[in-house]
């Protein structure tokens, strides 16, 4: 094979292998529209220090302006178990559903990627137990979390806070799948 020709040859397999690479993220995370469920467990804190299950729906937009890097922002809908507590010294429990608006900022490495989010969640809390009532609030929310994915179909596994002082902050830890149209 002359030289011309392994040059040539070279420089091809360079530049397929360039683009492959940089198609990874865009692949792995996908741009655009995209909807997912998940489950976890959420954790109380101050009177209702308890744990339960939860169940989440999400919708959201990755913009994927720039290679490396995720951007997005998120919708979500999440509906806590029951958490047992005592208020007052009598026992009580609390369910809390919310309504979250976010942004995500993040890396992606491929198939993989790792990201935070912050934003707002509107939530009401269903109290039960002598003497105290429903409460509702709008708070901060915050979390990180990691995707693995390929061709529009995400696995997540995400830690968020809800700092809600008023019926307690809570932690949900979620595994989930998103698609991505």
């Amino acid at each position: 094979m002359p030289r011309t020709s392994l040059s040539r040859t070279l420089r091809i397999a360079g530049l397929a292998a360039g683009l492959a690479l940089s198609a990874a993220p865009a692949m792995a995370a996908g741009t655009g529209f995209y909807v997912g469920a998940g489950a976890g467990e959420t954790h109380g804190s101050g009177a209702f220090d308890d744990e339960t299950s939860h169940w989440k729906l999400t919708g959201g937009y990755h913009f994927g302006w720039l290679p490396l890097i995720d951007l997005g922002a998120e919708l979500a809908y999440v509906n806590t178990g029951e958490l047992d507590g005592e208020v007052g010294g009598r026992s009580a429990s609390l369910e809390v559903e919310s309504f979250q608006a976010m942004g995500l900022a993040g890396l992606s490495f491929g198939p993989l990627g790792l990201y935070a989010k912050a934003g707002m969640a509107d939530w009401d809390a269903e109290r039960r137990g002598r003497g105290i009532g429903d409460r509702s609030g709008t708070d901060p929310v915050y979390g990180v979390g990691a995707r693995l994915g390929l061709f529009g179909l995400s696995g997540r596994l995400e830690y968020e806070h809800i700092d809600a002082d008023e019926i307690g902050d809570l932690d949900m830890l979620t595994a989930g799948v998103i698609y991505t149209f």
